[in-house]
């Protein structure tokens, strides 16, 4: 079985201990936090509430009859892809050998029996398992006396326990040996100082970047529409204008990454099926469900606050608007085909409007139709890159989207159309009667059109050959095509405005 891992095996290598001396012939292992990674029950009960609202209310009702019931009701909703969780390599390793050397093993866990079963049938690695049942929660002293039952029955006089968590100190202090997963350094020394026979199996995490990884700062490239109203209308010098902007700039980024926290969170079956996005901090199990969604409420309920204090309150409408649609493109119509690619225009174009609203500077239409075609040519090109990779994988569908293989010939078409659509409205724009009023040298509009069209088609020349990034806008932060191409541009806009 192969499993989904970010870091190297280690094996019995990886464990530093105080006394190996072995004493029992049966070993129990915990699994949240221990065997894998992530907090399984956290992560399958925020899917469960986020991916169907009415199993909230039918949620609630079994956690009123304890937290073994609500694990039960969880567990009968969510089925988590066994294969795919992110599994500890050195404890896998660990238990192998001791497997090896004849040990029985038994998966303790206080997740649910539904799940646990699963895991033994899907791990040939335990003989047993023992776990919680809708009734009784298996944590802390409830385990412990779940594991001296079970020894009881079994003939065993004593018993070795690998956990991870302070939970557990019940169960190490009645454990003739006791292995440690260094979560927490706190932990860790505690049980030192309390147990003669200690071993720490692998090494600590020391990646204190999940929660920014999470918030995926680079994606804040986006945000930078809000400046394009101020800059297109020749206002950059007012001071003011320029801090209301960098405002609305920090807001919107604020809530997109909370979005992208929510939709990491909905994601993390599909994301461990990915080639890259299986190393992203939720999938990966370097962040725990439960710190997610906080951190998601707090980065909302900043970027409100901040828009609150600071921005006018048509700006706030907006930023409401993004933020419910976004809410809706992570739960539902990212998995929906063509309306997706419509509902990631919107967000950008919002994103636009919200600028010039935080400004006080009205949007054109011209600039409203360029930026919906254009960034649905985006969109479809992120999907182009989705559907090329599955279709080298030889897979059907891509996991979590709408598409399947064969969408990629209407894709390929859709996608350069809206490109060169945008590039029409520009051209039309650049021949206006208005834009011939405002730009005192228009013909250096039609140099930018050249290039527009330049960019697109290479875009796409690219994605068809397989050689662009899912995420344009990684893609474009990193070829040297794409930047000498944006400062032409750039340039040329000032030329045209007779400011070089």
């Amino acid at each position: 079985m192969s499993t989904n891992q970010t870091s190297p095996t280690s094996g019995t290598a990886g464990i530093r201990q105080q006394d190996t001396v072995r004493t029992a012939e049966v070993l129990f292992v915990d699994l949240d936090g221990t065997l894998i990674s992530t907090d399984l029950f956290g992560e399958c009960l925020i899917r469960a509430c986020l991916c169907s609202p009415k199993a909230l209310g039918s949620l609630l009702l079994s956690g009123f009859r304890g937290r073994a019931a609500l694990k039960r009701a969880t567990a009968e909703r969510i089925t988590p892809n066994i294969r795919t969780l992110p599994f500890r390599e050195e404890v896998l390793d660990f238990v192998a050998e001791q497997r090896a050397e004849g040990r029985t093993i038994v998966l303790a866990t206080a997740s649910d029996s539904i799940w646990s079963d699963r895991i033994v049938a899907e791990l040939p690695l335990f003989d047993d398992a023992i776990a919680s049942d809708g009734k009784r929660n298996l944590k802390g002293r409830r385990k412990l006396e779940a594991i001296r039952h079970y020894c009881h029955q079994h003939g065993f006089d004593t018993f070795a326990y690998v956990g991870d968590s302070a939970s557990d100190f019940p169960i190490w202090a009645d454990a003739s040996e006791a292995y440690v997963v260094p979560e927490n350094a706190a932990t860790t020394k505690k049980l030192q100082r309390t147990h003669k026979r200690v071993a720490t199996i692998g090494q600590p995490d020391q990646s204190s970047s999940a929660v920014w990884q999470t918030m995926r700062p680079w994606q804040w490239l986006k945000n930078t529409l809000v400046f394009a109203p101020l800059i297109l209308a020749h206002q950059y010098t007012e001071l003011s204008l320029i801090l209301h902007a960098m405002l609305a700039f920090v807001a919107m980024s604020l809530c997109a990454s909370g979005i992208y926290v929510l939709n990491d969170l909905l994601d993390v079956e599909a994301d461990r099926q990915h080639p890259r996005k299986r190393f992203r901090p939720l999938a990966a199990g370097r962040l725990s469900p439960m710190t997610a969604v906080l951190c998601g409420i707090s980065l909302c309920i900043g970027a409100f606050s901040l828009a609150l204090l600071t921005l006018p309150r048509a700006f706030i409408s907006v930023l409401a608007v993004y933020t419910l649609l976004s809410t809706v493109y992570s739960v539902r119509l990212k998995r929906e085909a063509i309306a997706d690619v419509i509902a990631l225009a919107g967000l950008h174009t919002l994103r636009l409007i919200g600028g010039g609203l935080a400004v006080g500077i009205e949007v054109s239409d011209w600039l409203l139709a360029l930026s919906i075609f254009l960034f649905t040519s985006l969109a479809f090109a992120k999907r182009h890159a989705e559907l090329s990779r599955v279709q080298t994988e030889g897979q059907f569908r891509a996991a979590g989207r709408g598409y399947v293989v064969s969408d990629l010939q209407l894709i390929r078409t859709l996608g350069p159309c809206s490109g060169y659509l945008a590039v029409l409205i520009f051209a039309l724009y650049s021949q206006s009667e208005a834009t011939r009023a405002t730009y005192t040298n228009s013909a250096a509009l039609w140099l930018i059109c050249l290039l527009a069209l330049f960019w697109v088609s290479r875009l796409w020349l690219l994605a068809i050959r397989g050689q662009l990034n899912e995420d344009p806008v990684v893609f474009a932060l990193s070829d040297r095509v794409s930047l000498a191409t944006c400062t032409a541009v750039a340039l040329l806009m000032f030329l045209a405005a007779g400011n070089l």
